[in-house]
């Protein structure tokens, strides 16, 4: 009885410590400010970036959360992320970072205001009683800076959530945004009709226009970077002097080139006449008239007649190379997935060292490709001999970074448009140190490419956040862009996992079988032995 009551005490003893430790590590921990994050790419814990952006606020940024509290499933789920990413930014600002909860639906002023800030109440769907219910709800946000502000209206998932808002805290405290420009003419991407996705997914965070130099004009002073995308003409002297001087006063460009005009429609394909390469290669880089094939491939629709009847089926198709292979050391695709490159050219990268500049490759194409050099075939072909398909890999994109001598130093000013008059002033012949970057394809600007690959979104803006040297927003949107395709294995492989997937349940359950009745035996005997 003695020793029972010991054991009680003792017990006890223990319970009450246990108990006692945990209310000092959690008085401890109300004061310290830290999370385990076990997550892929650590998703639920702020970025350096989003910590380095609300430290370095100059005054007071308000957020105010709009939202209908005890949301159902699905919805809660976002409601907890947004409130700790939120709580996150706070930690971190040093007290410039506030925020708040409300809900519209419990006080008519509050309403009011959501509507004010052009947050409405959406309609989800919900199961109550096993009846499915139309609920109306409230899921917006609102970030405040000084007279400014600016919503995310409706946020129902989590992707992407910190890249919106640490975005748009950025755009509301910047002084002054980043312009860039789009080259027209000389069949040249147009702004108007064939960018809508793109200047939707740039215009959030730079201003953007379209640059004509005609007229003899140069590039707009007010353009920090030119994006020159698309040209299928050769290229004048004047709009080469323009660009080069952009380039001379610092400027950032990026030659997205397609040098085989290839039309998949028509199964033609020709070098394009473009005369860009005695003036590219003055800026350490050119890009070779041929193309690119790959093992690692998107596909292509095709249709075959039979009989009365037309079937569509899908292709492999090597000229649509699949992006595998990235500069994990570049910060512009060091966090990329995957790219699809669409009748890409290779770029020739032994210019640069001689010009005292530094040239990084940014992606190449696998191992298994190759090159071809005109005449081009580019019909797509349901028997594809991938036997020589060893030669790779090729760098289908790059950066070069340094200081750039002129094209045009010892030459005559060129005269682009002989009715304007002739523009006055002194060659620059030296750039300070700026940037390029150079892709041997210019379809994945292209309204229907880039929606058919979003990673190339993803590709676009980091390469205008680079030139613009605004690598915060880059750091964020990567870290939450994943697609990785199924590696590419041998039809070895493939037959042994396909067989293991089909007798590896049926082997299991015997093995179990065999065992439980080895158990069952051994009882047996054992009982009879008693």
């Amino acid at each position: 009885m003695k020793r029972r009551s010991q054991h009680a005490v003792a017990a006890l003893t223990a319970t009450l410590l246990l108990l006692g430790i945990l209310l000092v590590i959690n008085l401890i921990s109300t004061q310290i400010f830290t999370r385990v994050d076990l997550s892929e790419g650590k998703i639920y814990t702020l970025s350096k970036a989003s910590r380095d952006l609300v430290r370095g606020l100059d005054d007071k940024v308000t957020a105010k959360a709009f939202f209908t509290p005890n949301l159902d499933p699905p919805y809660n789920g976002v409601e907890t992320y947004l409130r700790d990413l939120l709580n996150d930014y706070k930690a971190y600002s040093g007290g410039k970072f506030t925020f708040e909860f409300v809900d519209p639906a419990s006080d008519s002023a509050m309403e009011r205001e959501a509507q004010n800030f052009h947050i409405q109440a959406g309609q989800i769907n919900v199961v109550r009683k096993d009846k499915l219910e139309v609920k109306k709800v409230y899921m917006g946000l609102v970030l405040i800076y000084e007279d400014k502000h600016e919503t995310l209206p409706i946020i129902q998932n989590i992707s992407g959530l910190e890249y919106d808002v640490s975005s748009t805290i950025k755009r509301l405290t910047a002084a002054q945004r980043t312009r860039v420009g789009f080259m027209q003419g000389f069949g040249a991407a147009d702004f108007f009709q064939g960018l809508g996705t793109v200047k939707k997914i740039l215009e959030r965070n730079y201003d953007l226009a379209p640059v004509r130099l005609t007229q003899n004009q140069l590039v707009p002073p007010d353009i920090d970077v030119l994006i020159v995308a698309g040209v299928n003409q050769e290229l004048d002297e004047w709009h080469k002097y323009a660009i080069d001087q952009f380039i001379m006063r610092g400027g950032k460009v990026a030659f997205l080139i397609n040098k085989v005009d290839a039309n998949l429609q028509q199964q033609q394909a020709r070098v394009a006449s473009l005369g860009l390469d005695p003036w590219m290669s003055q800026y350490g880089v050119k890009i070779d008239d041929n193309l690119i094939l790959d093992r690692r491939s998107g596909m292509v629709n095709v249709q075959e007649p039979r009989g009365y009847m037309i079937m569509n089926y899908a292709l492999p198709y090597p000229f649509f190379v699949q992006v595998l292979n990235f500069n994990k050391e570049h910060p512009l695709v060091k966090d990329l997935e995957d790219l699809v490159i669409y009748f890409g050219s290779t770029v020739d990268t032994s210019l640069a060292a001689a010009r005292g500049l530094t040239l990084t490759p940014l992606f190449t194409s696998s191992e298994n490709s190759r090159l071809m050099n005109a005449p081009f075939e580019i019909q797509p072909n349901p028997r594809v001999d991938y036997a020589g398909y060893l030669e790779g890999p090729y760098v289908l994109g790059a950066a070069v970074n340094g200081v750039f001598k002129s094209y045009f130093e010892g030459r005559d000013i060129p005269r682009g448009d002989t009715t304007a008059a002739p523009h006055s002033g002194t060659i620059l012949t030296e750039s300070p140190e700026t940037r390029l970057v150079v892709v041997g394809d210019a379809h994945l600007l292209g309204e229907e490419y880039i929606r058919n690959s979003p990673s190339n979104a993803a590709f676009v803006m980091n390469m205008v956040d680079w030139l613009a040297m605004d690598e915060q927003l880059m750091q964020i949107r990567t870290r939450e862009v994943t697609n990785r395709p199924v590696a590419e294995t041998s039809q070895g492989v493939k037959t042994t996992v396909k067989y293991a997937n089909i007798l590896g349940p049926a082997a299991l359950v015997v093995i179990l079988g065999v065992v439980r009745w080895q158990v069952r035996r051994r009882r047996k005997n054992t009982e009879i032995a008693l």
